[in-house]
């Protein structure tokens, strides 16, 4: 079974980077993308179980919620990329119901040298963006989408139900019906495998998507709240706080630059 990891789940536009040498990590999955490039040696990366051979000089994506697990039969370099996606808000939107035919890019040396500051080492929100996005062209024009098949772990399929129907009067019933199996059989496994629960994962995907409206937007915190799928903004300040141990308004005046209070 993989396993889920919740800290790479994309909140206040998240990016991490790692720089393993002969990587080896068990399958798992997140609602971030991971952009995988290899420098040196090669790897396997299996995604959905279908295994993909990274050498060097290749760049592989690894879709939201896609499971994967990584493997170095002999030795490699890999440079790792994980970055939530609001940050291509526009890709996302296009391929959030699609994979791709191929996730496995060769390109250029020049251009790989070019891409590397900006994808693993600057601060600038918008110089990384921009090498993304470079990427995310060479992507369209050596790879297809293709429609996502039914997913063979159900918990991925219930994720991405929740992430996709948040703002709706969302249930129990409502997720068990459209994956197939009992109520009793979806919340047990909800406990089991992500030691979590229905409801915990409903705020979850409410307050990231509130979390991000704070910080991005001048949106009025009631307004908020009802983007969020929040019934009234009672209920969404006592879930918020849970959540982040901060209140709405005292978490835009941290994360959001034009509400913050300029210091002396």
């Amino acid at each position: 079974m993989a396993i889920i990891e919740e800290y790479h789940f994309g909140e206040y536009l998240g990016v991490s980077s790692y720089h393993p040498y002969s990587l080896n990590y068990m399958e798992h999955f997140h609602r971030s993308f991971e952009l995988l490039f290899c420098s040196d040696g090669d790897a396997v990366v299996k995604i959905e179980k279908s295994p993909y051979v990274l050498t060097a000089g290749q760049v592989l994506l690894v879709m939201p919620y896609q499971t994967h697990a990584i493997e170095t039969p002999r030795e490699s370099q890999l440079h790792i990329l994980v970055f939530s996606p609001e940050y291509i808000p526009d890709f996302y939107a296009k391929t959030k119901d699609f994979s791709l035919s191929d996730p496995v890019i060769t390109i250029d040396p020049s251009v790989a040298k070019q891409l590397y500051y900006p994808l693993f080492e600057t601060d600038s929100l918008y110089f990384r963006k921009s090498a993304l996005y470079h990427l995310l062209y060479l992507f369209e024009h050596q790879t297809t989408l293709l429609p996502v098949k039914n997913q063979d772990d159900i918990l991925v399929q219930l994720l991405i139900y929740i992430e996709s129907h948040f703002k709706e009067e969302l249930n129990l019933e409502i997720l068990s019906s459209h994956v197939g199996y009992s109520s009793v059989y979806v919340s047990r496994l909800i406990t089991d495998k992500l030691k979590s629960s229905f409801p915990r994962l409903l705020n979850q995907a409410r307050i990231r998507h509130a979390s991000f409206l704070l910080t991005h937007s001048l949106l009025p915190i009631s307004e908020v709240a009802e983007e969020a799928g929040f019934q009234n903004v009672r209920t969404f300040n006592r879930n918020f706080k849970l959540l982040t141990s901060l209140t709405p308004k005292d978490y835009r005046l941290k994360h959001n630059a034009l509400f913050s209070v300029p210091k002396k």
